[in-house]
């Protein structure tokens, strides 16, 4: 059957479109930014939004950290600040920690109080207090949380689309890389499996278009002048950096010598990002007595 012409046409001109924002830079020979809000989804920290443009649908982002650096109460903070306090869908895997675990940390973080202090206080007091208010929000929350021990990377494809078609997930995060594993009767050495995860991972985010942001655990070995090096990108393997759009490093450089139960300047240093691969380091704020991670 002979195409119609103007079909063709169409086809052939579809890609030959320019936005007029190309043209006015084009035209004023300057780069005109239209504003500076973030394209993507708002992680919650203005600088970190401000360098990205926020998380961009289809990307990998590997945040990376040591050891006892507060990676849980990173992933944690994020995710309060995206689902919680903005409302969007926020699906967590985690083989480290259960379910319960996870949501009674995000209940301590937001309340300031333990559990079994919660536990304890008469029903009518919460009705009277902003606790009740806060706890509803976390209630209402649209966080899907799996801690499937030993998850597999296709287990992780299925359930992400299963997510995205039922939720309509906005952001999916992976606590943490080494923690996965390929199919059964995979022999290759684990580097391999995980560059075949990563590669998963990576599909799926292109797959349902949505951002992936992936912890990975870098080791410490035990050595504290090990721990008081900054990270860079020569600490995660070569397949991680390379296929990751946006790799940061969560690094508490007064980790080791901090006195116990005290707040602390910390940074998130961004290695890659935007097509850049020179550090950008972004202080931030670390609240010891709810574990929270704050803008500095």
């Amino acid at each position: 059957m002979k195409e119609n012409t103007m079909d063709i046409t169409e086809q052939q001109e579809v890609f030959e479109f320019t936005s007029i924002g190309e043209i006015v830079n084009q035209t004023l020979q300057k780069n005109i930014e239209m504003d500076n809000t973030p394209n993507g989804l708002s992680t919650g920290f203005s600088e970190i939004d401000k360098i990205t443009s926020g998380l961009q649908k289809g990307q990998l982002v590997t945040i990376a950290v040591r050891p006892g650096m507060g990676k849980t109460a990173f992933l944690l903070s994020m995710t309060n600040n995206i689902a919680i306090k903005n409302g969007h869908s926020v699906a967590i895997f985690s083989s480290e920690r259960s379910s319960q675990k996870i949501t009674n940390r995000i209940i301590e973080s937001e309340t300031g109080m333990s559990i079994g202090k919660l536990r304890n206080i008469d029903v009518e007091l919460y009705k009277k207090d902003h606790l009740y208010k806060t706890i509803s929000n976390i209630a209402k929350a649209k966080i899907y949380l799996d801690d499937s021990p030993n998850l597999s990377s296709d287990d992780l494809k299925s359930k992400s689309r299963k997510l995205k078609f039922n939720y309509n997930v906005e952001l999916i995060i992976i606590d943490y890389l080494e923690l996965l594993r390929t199919g059964y009767g995979d022999n290759n050495n684990r580097e391999e499996q995980l560059n075949t995860i990563v590669h998963t991972i990576k599909s799926i985010a292109k797959e349902i278009n949505v951002p992936i942001v992936l912890f990975s655990q870098l080791q410490g070995y035990g050595l504290e002048y090990n721990m008081l090096q900054n990270p860079s990108i020569k600490d995660i393997p070569v397949f991680l950096s390379e296929l990751s759009d946006v790799v940061m490093f969560l690094y508490r450089k007064n980790f080791i010598n901090k006195p116990s139960r005290e707040d602390e300047n910390v940074e998130m240093i961004l290695a890659k990002y935007n097509n850049q691969n020179h550090n950008t380091v972004v202080p931030l704020k670390y609240i010891e007595r709810i574990a929270k991670f704050a803008d500095s």
